[in-house]
């Protein structure tokens, strides 16, 4: 952003069309009762003096993802965690961790047989091997992928 703008201008702007930023803040439940009605305590809830206020999902940073719905195209679907990251649930919201896809590269050893008299191989062999799978602290998985979020997309329709 440039040097003398008003980082809060687009925002102010963004909720006055009715849209807000999901940047994990708390709302009184009392104040959005629409937006509560859907959320509930999806990604937190807390008592705040008299009034119950709920939390909007956070997506800052993350990359998000089309919740699977049973497509298949998330082979890991069944180990996502639900929106708080404490249990596991395949539930619009849930999170993944960033993984690397469990491979192996094979390579060729080559082996001198014996040494001659000038220092030299005498002869050869040639044998296969395979890389191992990432050791800890990568965490492995059915795919490489970046850290994400299960979402629907929605557009506003007034």
């Amino acid at each position: 952003m440039a040097a003398g703008t008003n980082a809060e201008a687009p925002i102010c702007y963004i909720e006055a069309q009715g849209w807000m930023l999901c940047d994990g803040r708390y709302l009184r439940a009392a104040a959005y009762p629409e937006l509560y009605a859907v959320l509930g305590g999806l990604y937190g809830e807390r008592n705040s003096t008299a009034d119950l206020e709920f939390r909007i999902p956070d997506y800052r940073g993350l990359f998000l993802r089309g919740f699977d719905a049973g497509a298949g195209m998330d082979p890991d679907a069944k180990r996502r965690l639900d929106p708080t990251g404490n249990n596991v649930a395949n539930v619009v919201g849930s999170l993944q961790c960033d993984a690397m896809q469990v491979h192996a590269h094979p390579y060729e050893i080559t082996t001198p047989a014996g040494i001659s008299q000038q220092g030299g191989a005498a002869g050869t062999s040639i044998s296969s091997k395979s890389t191992g799978s990432p050791e800890n602290p990568a965490r492995t998985a059915l795919e490489t992928r970046p850290k994400n979020v299960a979402v629907n997309y929605l557009i506003k329709f007034r």
